[in-house]
């Protein structure tokens, strides 16, 4: 006997067929925002490496800056360089649709203010320092993003797989298994029912 227990009837039958044909269409949509997912993920996991390899050179070149600046005007010039150097910060975010999931863009707005107080001009190695310094905060709300996206679209993904599962392994081969048996009873029944006939006829012809 089948787990899905339905009376032996071509009502039945149709109602299985039909439940199967959705199933079979859930399925290959399914499959499709599967590997739409996978590919999705894999790509930005290919940025993250090159956002990580870039953060890594900028950290590389603000160091250097910054060792060089503190020679030139000294480490406490150099702090009361930028502390004096207000700035404001502004996060911008906005949502992008990725089959049927919002993803999370921020994008950061870094603006200068005028100095507090008026200090002695800087120096290149010191103007430098403070463009990688920018470098490094805009590449690392960058990365905060993708990063959000890509466990975003890794929860989405187990999801999906699940329902995949769930219909390969549980749903389609236990409605396949209703269905030939409901049709084996089906035809067992007409065969029966033209042997009772051709009985009956013989019976009548005697």
């Amino acid at each position: 006997m089948p787990k899905i227990e339905l009376p032996p009837t071509k009502s039945s039958l149709r109602k299985l067929k039909e439940d199967l044909a959705f199933a079979y269409e859930g399925y290959d949509l399914l499959n499709q925002k599967r590997e739409i997912l996978a590919i999705e993920i894999v790509r930005k996991i290919d940025v993250i490496r090159k956002i990580e390899a870039e953060f890594q050179d900028i950290l590389n070149h603000l160091y250097w800056a910054y060792r060089q600046a503190v020679v030139d005007m000294g480490s406490e010039a150099v702090t009361l360089q930028s502390c004096s150097e207000m700035r404001s910060y502004y996060l911008h975010m906005n949502l992008t649709k990725l089959m049927g999931l919002k993803l999370l863009n921020f994008k950061l707005d870094l603006k200068n203010n005028l100095p507090a107080v008026t200090l002695p001009p800087t120096t290149f190695a010191y103007d430098n320092a403070k463009e990688q310094s920018r470098k490094a905060l805009h590449i690392v709300v960058q990365y905060a993003t993708i990063m959000k996206s890509v466990i975003m679209l890794s929860r989405e993904l187990k999801k999906v797989q699940r329902r995949v599962n769930a219909l390969e392994k549980i749903f389609i081969p236990q409605h396949e298994e209703a269905k030939k048996y409901i049709t084996d009873r089906i035809e067992e029944m007409e065969r029966e029912e033209i042997f009772v006939k051709k009985l009956i006829r013989q019976r009548q012809q005697r």
